[in-house]
């Protein structure tokens, strides 16, 4: 009975948004390869394996994570939440205790964000991004009348988590990941109910906070003043030399783009091109067009997860409709970090692309939870069939 049930799922996969996921996955292959090529000179990174990182390893086990997770129900992810919140808490402490005990031996890029366990890391924040859904959705459910009355008595628990959550994350320092979970969070809560008298104090209060944090760090201050003239003699070779490298290189694309591992760019010009800033080398590389297709599919990806959300909570199956909501949320706004990011739109943060940039962590998390939408779905429909 269960494997007929199984095969009744597995046959009901939404083949356009797969198809969605399958391309931007494979484009990032493409693009970390290119953005990876070496100089002429780099012998050793001309081998293959090398020269990608282990990039075709998080792919592969991305989508095999991805089918396991087709397999999963929602209501055990449910029943997990709480404990999976605990255990990303837990990972990211001890990040924070590699940081304070272990200093410069494990910093990488001004920041200690990873744990390494022999030749891979694993990175806590992205895992936390994933996990804060599912303990966000639980959470509304469980305290819903109190999160549309009462500020206090509605936030203060959830709340003092996440000051924790904040506060690791910005020892580290990440401040992306902190902005991405905080507002995927909030818009969880408000999709489950939150009272807008709760939500409008929250999200100022929030946004305070934010400005704060930049006002009152010399670095992140200086990146925000440079990104409005990045290329200025004043900036060029400092805090604006990042994003100068990113808009010079949309600028060498133009419509069409150099064409597929000719653009240069990436040869010790623009800084992080497989991760931070691989939209600017598919701007360089595959121009206006090229991108305007990424943006297009990552729009399908997010657009389908919402209405997947909202056809779960028509059947009343409110947590699961706000986990799809929610991750597409949380897709959406790191996507448009990113981009704004590399386009000059915002101040340099660096975020990878998700399911684009290289990064282990990243792939896998991402791919978790595409495969927990497509199960999501396979259930609206399974239910759908049987009212």
């Amino acid at each position: 009975m269960l494997d007929k049930l199984e095969n009744l799922f597995l046959g009901s996969v939404d083949k356009s948004l797969l198809f969605v996921i399958m391309s931007l996955l494979f484009l990032g292959l493409i693009m970390v390869y290119s953005a990876s090529l070496p100089f002429p000179t780099d012998n050793e990174r001309h081998l293959f394996w090398n020269q990608m990182r282990g990039h075709p390893l998080h792919l592969f086990l991305g989508l095999l994570i991805l089918s396991f997770f087709l397999l999963v129900p929602t209501e055990v992810l449910r029943s997990l939440s709480g404990a999976l919140f605990a255990l990303g808490l837990g990972l990211l402490l001890c990040v924070a205790l590699l940081q304070f005990f272990g200093g410069q031996e494990f910093m990488r890029d001004g920041a200690v964000r990873s744990i390494p366990f022999g030749s891979i890391t694993l990175q806590p924040a992205e895992l936390m991004k994933f996990f804060a859904i599912l303990f966000a959705a639980a959470y509304a459910i469980r305290r819903n009348e109190r999160i549309r009355d009462s500020l206090i008595h509605g936030i203060a628990p959830i709340g003092s988590l996440m000051v924790v959550l904040i506060t690791l994350l910005l020892y580290q320092p990440d401040l992306g990941s902190t902005i991405v979970i905080t507002l995927t969070v909030g818009a969880i809560l408000f999709l489950g109910g939150m009272n807008l008298r709760v939500f409008v104090p929250l999200f100022l209060g929030l946004c305070s906070f934010f400005v704060l944090m930049i006002v009152i760090t010399p670095w992140r201050l200086q990146r925000l003043v440079s990104f409005v003239t990045p290329c200025d003699q004043e900036f060029s070779a400092t805090s604006g030399y990042q994003l100068c490298a990113a808009l010079l290189a949309f600028g060498n694309g133009g419509l069409l783009g150099t064409g597929l591992g000719t653009g240069v760019a990436k040869l010790d010009y623009l800084p992080l091109p497989h991760t931070d800033f691989i939209f600017a080398v598919i701007g360089e590389e595959l121009g206006f067009v090229g991108i305007s297709i990424v943006l297009a599919g990552f729009y399908y990806l997010i657009k389908r997860s919402i209405e997947i959300g909202r056809t779960a909570m028509s059947q009343d199956r409110i947590f699961a409709g706000l986990v799809a909501q929610g991750i597409g949320f949380w897709i959406g706004v790191q996507a448009f970090i990113h981009a704004g990011v590399n386009t000059g739109i915002l101040p340099t943060k660096g975020l990878t692309l998700p399911f684009i940039s290289y990064g282990g962590s990243s792939m896998l998390v991402v791919c978790i939870a595409m495969g927990v939408v497509l199960r999501i779905d396979m259930e609206n429909k399974f239910y759908l069939k049987n009212e």
